[in-house]
């Protein structure tokens, strides 16, 4: 329903539902966050949808919101990855390992192991349960990589961040039989769509990249070596980390099709 149909007050939606083949206007109790509050009370709202997920009732609404265009010529580069879910580097020479790939593959892997053992024992229900769970515990940790990644650049004054073409992801990822499930997994999606919107409302520009070649070519020399393991070494004497390696180049390639990324 549009914003004319609906009003929001601190803690309550009123919204008209059919009963009964008839309109009726219903108010219901809502919890709403200081930070939701501002965000509605400075934009225009849009559609409003009432969806229902794990039992539990939530209120969805769309908001046009003003944003200033960061200015600046100060670009920033992100390369997604497994063992550390973000690489961040900006123009001005920082850099920042962001979240704990590890430790996400260990959660993953007992969430497997339990829905492993109610499958023996077919508890569907439990097993859909504890995928709930599985699934709210990754987009958590995906909005907290999100946030520190958009803190970031709002603190060095980034104007762009550029990130990979997801549709290269797994070309340009390293695979291997061990990581082939983990890769088929990870969200790099989700978090990408987080980094877009959470940038978008500080009025950063988000843009995707070819990320080919960009963990092999030596950022001081242009030469292409591989890596090994996670070092990357070339004989002109540069030596770093692999990922802040694809991350340098990521910054520096240009956008893939000159449009910014959609929040």
């Amino acid at each position: 329903m549009n914003n004319q149909n609906y009003s929001i007050r601190d803690d309550a939606v009123s919204f008209p539902v059919m009963v009964d083949g008839k309109i009726q206007r219903l108010t219901v109790s809502a919890r709403i966050t200081e930070r939701e509050q501002v965000l509605l009370s400075s934009g225009k709202l849009g559609l409003l949808k009432v969806v229902e997920k794990s039992g539990k009732w939530y209120v969805q609404i769309s908001a046009l919101l003003p944003t200033e265009q960061a200015t600046g010529d100060v670009k920033m580069g992100i390369d997604l990855g497994l063992k550390v879910p973000a690489v961040v580097v900006t123009s001005t020479g920082k850099t920042k390992f962001i979240g704990n790939g590890r430790y996400i593959k260990y959660i993953r892997r007992k969430y497997k192991a339990r829905r492993r053992k109610m499958g023996k024992l077919k508890k569907l229900c439990a097993i859909r349960k504890q995928e709930r769970k599985e699934h709210s515990y990754i987009k958590d940790q995906n909005h907290k990589i999100s946030r520190k990644i958009v803190n970031m650049a709002i603190e060095e004054h980034v104007s762009v961040i550029k990130i990979e073409k997801l549709t290269n992801i797994r070309q340009t990822t390293r695979t291997s039989r061990k990581n082939a499930k983990n890769l088929h997994n990870w969200s790099f999606y989700q978090l990408q769509m987080f980094i877009a919107y959470k940038a978008a409302l500080a009025g950063i520009k988000v843009v995707e990249v070819n990320p080919a070649y960009t963990s092999q070519t030596c950022p001081t020399c242009g030469e292409r070596n591989t890596a090994a393991d996670r070092t990357y070494q070339c004989a002109c004497g540069f030596r770093g980390h692999r990922d802040r390696v694809g991350a340098i180049n990521i910054m520096r390639q240009p956008e893939a099709d000159g449009k910014s990324l959609s929040a």
